[in-house]
């Protein structure tokens, strides 16, 4: 894989495994941290849609469910578009043990696959690294807010 075509983050929250497993994939924990509405069919095959009052909404598939060690999605680039072949990239969080709490990583991949030029794949890319960046860390914030 080639890196400019994917985004890797990952974070320390100081929260068991099951609290982050928990904010990642319960809608209404979702929506907590990750725009202001979220539908989620927690099962491979199962639809979700992730929406921002001033964006639009993101839809996706589900194409993981390992709990609670890895969630992942297909989401269409495009607001308001079903993700298909072209117009998507994957997302894929893992979950681990860390002597602080939890260790997640997100991975989003694709980039190169989108039907567009490669500048629009790269704004794609480069606006999606300021908003995990952005959202991993309302995430943190929204965990350390939780009472165990």
């Amino acid at each position: 894989m080639d890196a400019s075509s994917s985004i890797t983050r990952t974070v320390v929250v100081n929260a068991p495994r099951s609290a982050v497993w928990a904010a990642i994939t319960d809608p209404d924990k979702i929506s907590q941290w990750f725009g202001q509405r979220t539908s989620l069919d927690l099962s491979v095959g199962g639809k979700a849609a992730f929406t921002w009052d001033e964006h639009g909404t993101a839809r996706a598939v589900v194409t993981e469910v390992d709990e609670p060690n890895a969630f992942g999605f297909r989401w269409a680039a495009d607001i308001d578009a079903d993700p298909v072949i072209g117009n998507s990239t994957l997302v894929r969080f893992t979950l681990s043990e860390h002597d602080s709490g939890t260790e997640l990583t997100v991975v989003e991949t694709g980039f190169d696959t989108l039907d567009r030029d490669v500048a629009d794949q790269k704004r794609a890319r480069e606006g999606n690294i300021q908003g995990w960046h952005a959202e991993l860390d309302e995430l943190v914030a929204y965990l350390h807010g939780v009472k165990a």
